[in-house]
């Protein structure tokens, strides 16, 4: 337990701390484009599934960002822990994160005397935003390009808007027409999208 603290302590001080500071920045942000108060359970939805869900990005796609250089992941790879255990610490970290922010946004609302069924938007929020981040997480651990991870999972944002039927379970804003069917599906697409990341990530440098 004391080397994954190691790590995890490791990365969130040296490479994750921009990633995390971009991240509160956009959150401190929000009431300048947002309202959160007086919000009917559709707004506030709304404000969750077109705003809240974009830290899902910011804070998944990137954890791959330091071994993108050859001669870092070389130093990772010759290290005790394998790195298939390295990048789990980090989507771990992540995770926690992200449901720290969707709880404190979901507090903001409450504050605002917005009216809504709290459990709902709080788990269809998570699983929404961990779904979008792990789209950028397993693009860019496939390319070994951050950016485009962050290209994709943004496209896949724009491309549900307007265009949600053509996605079947996995559609986005269902939440604003008070649709709650998609949790498993997008709970059970984040393990896989996250796992198919490391494991790709894993055979192709080797």
């Amino acid at each position: 337990m004391e080397r994954y603290l190691s790590v995890g302590s490791s990365f969130l001080r040296k490479q994750y701390l921009p990633h995390l500071l971009v991240t509160l920045f956009f959150c401190a942000m929000s009431g300048f484009f947002v309202s959160f108060r007086n919000l009917s359970p559709r707004q506030a939805a709304k404000v969750m599934e077109m705003f809240v869900i974009f830290v899902g990005i910011l804070l998944l796609t990137p954890l791959f960002m330091p071994e993108q250089n050859r001669e870092v992941w070389l130093l990772e790879k010759s290290k005790r822990m394998a790195l298939w255990q390295v990048y789990l610490v980090r989507v771990f970290q992540a995770i926690v994160i992200l449901a720290l922010i969707v709880t404190v946004f979901i507090g903001i609302l409450h504050l605002g005397n917005s009216e809504f069924q709290t459990k709902k938007l709080w788990i269809g929020s998570f699983c929404e935003t961990c779904f979008l981040g792990s789209v950028g997480f397993c693009i860019s651990g496939i390319t070994n390009q951050v950016v485009l991870g962050y290209m994709v999972s943004v496209l896949y944002f724009i491309g549900n808007i307007g265009g949600s039927k053509y996605f079947g379970k996995l559609a986005l804003f269902r939440m604003m027409n008070d649709n709650f069917s998609f949790i498993p599906w997008m709970a059970v697409g984040t393990v896989i999208l996250l796992i198919a990341g490391i494991v790709v990530r894993e055979k192709l440098n080797r």
